[in-house]
């Protein structure tokens, strides 16, 4: 069963913003990442994100429905889309995705703010139901180098 690791945020910021800051950190590990958000508008939001989370690096990524090189070690997918051979899963989406079980990790971070905090706790609960080996971790405000 893969593993979940919930990244609870102690700050206001948005889970986007953690989510490009791990996503930078999963791709120097040399694994391929698949971020599924709520929406296409959400994921063309989280690209533009990447583009200019930081000046002084790049992840490469590109969204699931570009039609570009299969071998980009990040894709943004939705409800919808195919999703790419990654062994990460970040899980931007109020739902836990039918394929998350495909992939060996999967990351969901937690807001501080209701009612995304509510829903975060459903899908604790679900992962936690189903037998998926649980961790959780506090995140501050300094994430920058997760």
């Amino acid at each position: 069963m893969a593993r979940v690791d919930f990244y609870i945020l102690q700050d206001q910021s948005p889970p986007e913003r953690f989510a490009c800051a791990i996503s930078g950190k999963v791709f120097r590990q040399g694994l391929k990442i698949h971020i599924h958000t709520g929406s296409r508008e959400s994921a063309a939001a989280l690209d533009d994100l990447m583009w200019t989370y930081r000046d002084i690096s790049f992840i490469p990524h590109q969204l699931a429905d570009s039609g570009t090189d299969g071998d980009t070690p990040i894709t943004i997918g939705w409800p919808g889309t195919a999703v790419n051979h990654a062994s990460v899963l970040i899980n931007l989406d109020e739902k836990i995705p039918d394929f998350a079980g495909d992939f060996a990790r999967i990351i969901e971070i937690v807001a501080a703010y209701d009612p995304l905090r509510g829903q975060a706790r459903e899908r604790y609960r679900q992962y936690r139901d189903m037998g998926y080996d649980m961790h959780n971790h506090e995140i501050d405000t300094q994430y920058a180098d997760v």
